[in-house]
């Protein structure tokens, strides 16, 4: 996991990186050995070298020169639509900004004055990029393929011998079992079984109907009578999350 500060006032850009790496040391150390962090005090140096889709996640201090965090972030949406972004201020004047780039949340300055604010927002997004992480490995077309559950929108059978993986651009076709592939996926809370051997990743649902999830690609993914009301109140529970979440931290 890569994650990146930028702030032009060099104290506290070691104090951010500090917070956090005491933080994730602490509650998840298991995967502490995994995070790199790196550290820009200039924006602009940030933005030459930035690479679309190789951080997790960016902290932007709000109040920066000759850019500030809004500017710098949407710079970075322009190129990568899927980095977790959250803002340092010592102001919440420019929060509402924060929308229009998608960001998930703010960190208040100082941070040694907002703790319990801190481990409230990284709580909530340091297992989500956790999440991010996870990787399917499959057998398709005779070797391995790699796929990042966060790519996954649904997973059916194509016939009896195959199950296929279906992408945002493409299908995977896989003779890896529906047993192996939704014994990876259980541990991701993004992931319900909704109809006899049909997984479905509930980012990605745009709306519920009575017997079926429509999703944000017009694809429909029946949901069968028996999983009706454990795969519906599970989505209703994914979807409490993420609206509370956005309701708190923006």
């Amino acid at each position: 996991m890569l994650i990146a500060i930028v702030d032009d006032q060099i104290a506290d850009l070691r104090v951010a990186a500090t917070f956090i790496k005491k933080y994730i040391a602490k509650n998840f150390s298991e995967t502490a050995q995994s995070v790199h962090i790196e550290t820009f005090s200039n924006p602009e140096e940030f933005l030459r070298d930035f690479v679309p889709n190789s951080y997790d996640l960016l902290i932007l201090d709000i109040f920066m020169k000759p850019l500030n965090g809004i500017q710098v972030a949407q710079s970075v949406r322009e190129s990568d639509r899927d980095v977790a972004i959250i803002f340092l201020t010592s102001s919440e004047d420019y929060i509402l900004e924060g929308y229009k780039v998608f960001a998930v949340g703010y960190f208040l300055k100082p941070l040694v004055d907002n703790a319990d604010q801190f481990d409230k927002i990284f709580y909530y997004i340091f297992p989500k990029l956790c999440d991010n992480q996870k990787r399917l490995i499959v057998r398709a077309g005779g070797v391995e393929v790699v796929v990042p559950h966060k790519n996954i929108h649904y997973v059916d059978i194509a016939d009896k011998h195959h199950v296929c993986i279906h992408l945002s651009d493409k299908k995977i076709s896989t003779t890896t079992t529906y047993e192996e592939i939704a014994s990876a996926l259980e541990s991701d809370s993004r992931f319900v079984e909704c109809y006899h051997r049909v997984i479905v990743n509930m980012d990605f649902i745009r709306r519920m109907e009575s017997d079926n999830f429509v999703l944000v690609d017009g694809d429909s993914v029946p949901i069968s009578k028996r999983k009706s009301k454990s795969a519906k109140l599970k989505y209703m529970a994914h979807l409490i999350s993420v609206g509370s979440s956005n309701t708190w931290l923006l």
